[in-house]
């Protein structure tokens, strides 16, 4: 896993699927054990009894654009609990040809679109990291033409645009907002996120409400495993519905990594690179973060000198159970990293694997009752052409799967997966 690197802002397409920023997951589950770091023997999976899944494409290139023109390509799309998708689309009108759009079950809907003025200054230019939740609040990424506020957090609902927090905009904890990552938003409209200031390169997570915007966690804080804060990884911050809010932190002057809860506003470590992994091996990275409504945990971990190189963890009541291993076998495939996870209410995780080959082929979902494959390349569409590449995919708690597709003609969609 990398530190989080500059926002480039672009729609994602499906060239290389990265660890896509973890989302608030609704539902119940199992409480986490808070307050200590999980230790001790992982539980493993039983095989899984294959699910049958109805695919159903949402919107394919070709089709009409509600901004004129016809779409041609789709970011990876954004989930929620009642099957509403908010994804960028990329068509052939001009001048907007990207559009931050919302398909709410019978129709599309552009809530920003390249060329229009943004609320903060200037007009849109790209947007990236779109997310929703089901009161079908939309927050984006975007990048704009003015010349302080070039770049910002933006919430859309109920027809209006609202920017979030802006760059060059004073940050409560010093300094002007320089950059931001992976925004997360839960069920009360309260949007997470990593900011970087000026003054430093200083960086933190920060959560923003009607209230204004408040600082959660900054590197050079002190860390409750010694040392203090560096900087802030792969999926950070995941939050839920109860005010929770997990990160994965670098601390100094150790060089450590962990997993960390905010817990009333105290950082607690569930799992550093300080302590062994189930499988035996020490700890050395964690990725795709992933937090339930229960507080339920989720992460890749990676452990050298293990006979479990990665796995796919989620926490228990007190110990780590592991849903899916590197080098298992699920659905005819050997399982080998893991790379664009979410998890639902359920516990249950979708991902996709990240080698040997740079696109992923296809769509698991691994649960406590095993790993199932959900799609994979040469699997029929309903318009009788065969899937060949996939996009991140998303899972909400009905089970319901989404994620961007091509087809053997070269076509891209968006593909709706729901359990029979």
């Amino acid at each position: 896993m990398t530190r989080l690197a500059s926002l480039l802002l672009v729609p994602l397409l499906l060239a290389a699927p990265a660890s896509s920023p973890a989302a608030a997951a609704r539902g119940g589950s199992a409480p986490r054990a808070q307050g200590a770091p999980p230790a001790g023997s992982h539980a493993s999976p039983a095989p899984a009894a294959a699910t049958l899944y109805t695919v159903r494409p949402i919107l394919l290139a070709g089709q009409p654009a509600p901004g004129g023109g016809t779409f041609t390509e789709f970011s990876d799309p954004a989930l929620n609990g009642r099957g509403d998708l908010a994804f960028v689309a990329l068509s052939t009108s001009s001048p907007g040809q990207a559009a931050v759009c919302l398909w709410n079950g019978t129709g599309t809907t552009v809530l920003a679109q390249r060329g229009r003025p943004a609320p903060s200054g200037g007009v849109f230019t790209v947007f990236n990291d779109v997310i929703l939740n089901d009161r079908q609040t939309v927050v984006f990424l975007g990048q704009t033409t003015a010349r302080a506020a070039h770049q910002g957090l933006f919430l859309a609902r109920a027809g209006t645009i609202d920017p979030i927090v802006v760059t060059g905009q004073p940050a409560p904890s010093g300094g002007v907002f320089a950059d931001f990552a992976n925004p997360t938003i839960n069920a009360e409209d309260v949007v997470a996120f990593v900011g970087r200031t000026t003054g430093g390169g200083r960086e933190g997570i920060f959560s923003a409400t009607e209230g204004g915007i408040t600082p959660l966690v900054l590197s050079g804080q002190p860390a409750p495993t010694g040392g203090r804060f560096q900087f802030f990884l792969d999926g950070s911050p995941a939050q839920n519905d109860r005010g929770e809010v997990a990160f994965i932190a670098s601390t100094v002057p150790r060089g450590t990594f962990g997993v960390y809860v905010l817990v009333g506003g105290r950082p607690v470590p569930v799992v550093t690179t300080e302590e062994d992994a189930p499988a035996g091996g020490r700890f050395t990275e964690f990725g795709s973060l992933m937090l339930t409504n229960a507080g339920t945990v989720g992460f890749v971990g990676r452990a050298a000198r293990s006979v479990v190189p990665e796995g796919l963890y989620v926490t228990g009541r007190a110990v780590l159970v592991m849903l899916a291993r590197q080098g298992e076998a699920a659905s005819g495939e050997i399982l080998t990293t893991f790379v664009s996870s979410m998890i639902n209410g359920q516990e249950s995780i979708v991902f996709e694997l990240g080698t040997p080959d740079p696109i992923p082929r296809a769509v698991f979902v691994a649960a406590r009752a095993g790993v199932r494959a959900v799609v994979r390349a040469g699997d029929l569409t309903p318009f009788r052409r065969r899937f060949r590449a996939f996009g991140a995919p998303a899972i909400n708690d009905r089970g319901q799967v989404a994620f961007v597709a091509e087809t053997d003609d070269g076509r891209h969609g968006i593909y709706l997966v729901s359990p029979r």
